[in-house]
């Protein structure tokens, strides 16, 4: 429109606006000018003023997702993201939780979440022990999202089994489930496993889901197959992220659907810094 009106605009300031059986006189052709002028501004504003069209809202509905708000002591685990619960399977094994603040195992800002496994000082320790996160989220029962996260495990063992450690991810309709009830654990596909006092790179792990449900737990574990006696595993959690759309405000249910998960890893992700010779580690206090 606004073209339109500015080639009538010019040819009317250069004499050559014709209309059909009527030619404009110098004062006419000024104040058709204003017009016109109007025209085109009033336009402008218009077009201005229209809505632009935009894609659905997305946002991050996971609490605390790169540990950056904070730890709280939980009894039975260790030193733990606030907002998140933990758990173990108990048996044969020591167990550790920690605020890790070494730069080399942090993958986004100035925390991530050690999570350990250990036989030292056992003699005979249980094979296929577990120790994980967990968090409750709501979300809109419709909408699909993703899951992003980052990991790495280092071990005082690089002999074996190259299966050996394996962390996974995994969710339950409802809110406070039992990790026990899981049935759609996926492999994060973190496959390499560097020496625990030099550090190397991080692995992102990436999933898409859609639980078609209100209100979900989601779990992510560290999975350690093999009672090695004296054999540590230390695994770091960071940067977790569950985007998608917000939860509806008006407290509608969600249906129960059958939807699961569709796992890309994406490993080898850049090193976070040079390797420090001394590294601090926290003194370990192990949970019964």
């Amino acid at each position: 429109m606004q073209e339109h009106l500015r080639n009538h605009f010019s040819a009317l300031r250069a004499g050559q606006l014709h209309i059909r059986g009527w030619q404009p006189t110098p004062g006419q052709r000024k104040w058709i000018s204003i017009a016109l002028t109007i025209a085109i501004v009033a336009s402008a504003a218009l077009i201005t003023a229209a809505p632009m069209t935009t894609t659905a809202s997305e946002a991050d509905v996971l609490a605390n997702g790169s540990f950056e708000h904070g730890f709280v002591n939980v009894p039975g685990c260790g030193i733990v993201g606030a907002g998140w619960d933990c758990f173990t399977n108990g048996g044969a094994a020591n167990y550790g939780f920690y605020d890790d603040q070494w730069e080399p195992v942090v993958a986004d800002g100035k925390h991530s979440q050690l999570i350990e496994i250990n036989g030292k000082g056992l003699m005979a320790p249980d094979h296929d022990r577990y120790a994980g996160l967990s968090q409750t989220v709501r979300l809109d029962p419709w909408g699909k999202y993703t899951f992003t996260m980052r990991g790495m495990v280092r071990t005082t063992n690089l002999e074996g089994d190259p299966w050996r450690y394996r962390v996974e991810v995994g969710w339950v309709k409802g809110p406070n489930a039992d990790w026990r009830q899981v049935k759609n654990w996926t492999d994060a596909g973190i496959n390499t496993y560097f020496d625990r006092l030099k550090p190397g790179y991080f692995t992102e792990f990436r999933t898409t889901l859609a639980p078609e449900a209100e209100v979900i737990t989601l779990f992510v574990r560290v999975w350690r197959k093999w009672g090695i006696p004296n054999e540590e595993i230390d695994v770091n959690l960071d940067a977790f992220a569950l985007i998608g759309p917000p939860p509806s405000r008006d407290g509608h249910d969600g249906a129960q659907g059958n939807a699961g998960w569709s796992n890309q890893p994406q490993p080898q992700v850049q090193p976070l810094g040079p390797e420090p010779s001394q590294p601090s580690m926290p003194e370990p206090q192990w949970a019964p």
